[in-house]
């Protein structure tokens, strides 16, 4: 009994999500300067951190060669 019980369950949760009904939402009109804001600030994030590996790597690579100013961290 306990199955056919578990059974009209999950047959009346598949027929409640399949009925239509209105969700009476609507877009906000922020949502175009929210979406902009996020861009915004995409790009600003990913310069700033492409600036810091190019300027690490740039300096990885000057210190492999002998190029460049002294490492304040090097025994002298």
């Amino acid at each position: 009994m306990g199955t056919i019980r578990a059974f009209e369950v999950v047959v009346f949760a598949a027929l409640a999500t399949l009925i239509p009904e209105p969700a009476f939402a609507y877009i906000d009109p922020g949502l175009g300067s929210l979406i902009f804001q996020g861009v915004v600030a995409a790009f600003v994030t990913v310069a700033a951190a492409w600036a810091g590996f190019k300027t690490k790597i740039l300096s990885f690579f000057a210190k492999a060669r002998g190029i460049g100013g002294t490492d304040e961290n090097a025994p002298r």
